[in-house]
């Protein structure tokens, strides 16, 4: 800090201690005093960005520019400018801000990462990859660095140097289940018959927020097509003869948006109970319950006319267990309507294995085998196209089925 001013540190103590009006006051009566001191703007700038509204954030900005023009060597403040940045968008300027915190503060590993996300979104793909090693260079226990350099390696079309990325991550926490997964998935050594229930819950807690814009982006069908499904096997009934309906990985809730008008009642479960506040806040669902979706459909048997699922099933490889626990859920006369991934280049006798991005793609012959196995007669089975991914196009398997006895 460039002055060790007492009020200046009152100011800082009590804007710590949640009493923004005061200190917002102290900082104020400093720059009456030194108009240019930089860290009461720096700190002012961050109270004003802090309170919200776009007024407040374009205060806290000009207040950070003006801080950093008056010490241009301070990494801190280049670092808070390029939060605010970030915060409101703007990729290019933040980039520029973290670049310069970089260069003054190379071991700041929190602005290097930063750095990274900008330039992510920025699709300046090869940069984000050198951030993202620095910072974990820098930091090697961040595993928040490992995931998204893993993520975007594979955006880069750089998949040769995953293994080793996530083999790192390994090492450096064994007990994660996420370094786990995507280790199994890029090296294909011995991976699970499913995803562990807290990779899947941590990373659509993370993906929550930003889970429809992405989607959406990705151009998205699924929903759609399960409800199609739907609307094909089960037409149309009066009120009072709809049907109960499950959304088995509801997610936040694009495929009850789709089913709500024609089901009488409509539950959702999902591991990840960031995903079902989103769906919440529809007000669509009969009931939401945060839970692994086999026990969910065990725990209530024969209670359900129709069960959906889209694209919750590329997070089992064994379908066997799934789709026994959704024919005992199912009522007689029921369907189940679901979405995995095809795999393209299966053999005659292959059954599933993990894609580089963590999902399991499916053989269809193994698909009809597993639903008959699980006394469920295929209706439907059709190749679809669920979303574009790299530009290319993903495809899956639409799958409709009926209680066979």
């Amino acid at each position: 800090m460039s002055s060790p001013d007492p009020m200046l540190m009152k100011a800082i103590e009590t804007h710590r201690a949640g009493r923004t009006s005061e200190a917002r006051v102290m900082y104020q009566r400093i720059l009456r005093r030194r108009p240019q001191d930089p860290d009461a703007l720096n700190f002012l700038g961050m109270l004003e960005f802090q309170s919200g509204g776009d007024e407040g954030r374009a205060r806290g900005i000009e207040l950070l520019q003006k801080s950093v023009r008056s010490l241009p060597g301070n990494p801190h403040a280049w670092t808070n400018l390029g939060n605010m940045l970030m915060g409101i968008g703007d990729w290019e300027g933040a980039v520029r801000a973290y670049g310069r915190a970089t260069e003054l503060a190379p071991e700041m590993w929190q602005a290097w990462f930063n750095r990274a996300t900008c330039l992510r979104r920025l699709c300046r793909l090869e940069e984000a990859i050198e951030c993202l090693k620095t910072t974990i260079s820098l930091k090697p226990e961040y595993d928040v660095a490992y995931e998204r350099l893993g993520r975007v390696l594979y955006r880069a079309g750089k998949t040769t140097e995953l293994a080793k990325v996530y083999g790192d991550w390994l090492k450096q926490n064994p007990d994660n289940p996420s370094a786990r997964h995507m280790y199994a998935a890029a090296s294909g050594e011995s991976f699970p018959e499913r995803a562990n229930d807290e990779y899947v819950r941590t990373t659509f807690d993370e993906f929550a927020d930003s889970f429809d814009e992405n989607l959406s982006d990705l151009g998205y069908r699924a929903p759609q097509l399960v409800a199609d499904a739907v609307s094909r096997h089960r037409p149309a009934r009066e009120p009072e003869r709809r049907d109960d309906v499950l959304d088995a990985g509801a997610g936040t809730g694009l495929c009850g948006l789709l089913l709500r008008p024609s089901a009488r009642c409509l539950v959702g479960v999902d591991l990840s109970s960031s995903m079902l506040d989103k769906a919440r806040a529809r007000g669509i669902y009969d009931e939401l319950v945060a839970m692994e979706l086999c026990a969910f459909m065990r725990d209530r048997p024969v209670s359900y006319d129709v069960i959906v699922s889209a694209d919750t099933l590329v997070y089992f490889g064994a379908l066997g267990p799934p789709l026994e626990a959704a024919r005992a859920c199912l009522r007689p006369g029921g369907l189940l309507v679901f979405t995995v991934e095809r795999w393209a280049a299966a053999g005659p006798d292959a059954s599933y294995r993990m894609g580089l991005h963590g999902r399991y793609v499916h053989a269809p012959g193994y698909v009809e085998a597993t639903l008959r196995g699980a006394r469920l007669q295929p209706l439907e089975m059709t190749e679809v196209v669920l979303r574009s991914e790299l530009g290319t196009d993903v495809r899956g398997l639409l799958v409709a089925a009926a209680p066979s006895d």
